[in-house]
């Protein structure tokens, strides 16, 4: 009994670039918060958690341009 699906996309050319610069800003924002969780750590601050860093993804969305076009929840996921 099969109990998953694979299922093969064909993207175009500029479907390609959409994804490729996706997971790039989610590759990113995953890298800062995990540096900003560790630096939190090592310094034994508290206060950042998934609460908090979701949080500040509107103000960096309006800080760093690139940002805006990434969709709110995708970014709340990659946290």
């Amino acid at each position: 009994m099969q109990l998953t699906q694979q299922i093969r996309i064909k993207p175009t050319t500029a479907q390609e670039v959409v994804l490729n610069t996706l997971s790039e800003k989610c590759r990113l924002i995953y890298n800062f918060a995990l540096k900003e969780r560790k630096e939190a750590f090592k310094n034994k601050l508290k206060g950042i958690n998934y609460i908090k860093q979701q949080n500040d993804l509107p103000e960096i969305k309006t800080k760093y341009q690139e940002y805006s076009w990434v969709y709110s929840k995708v970014l709340q996921y990659t946290i």
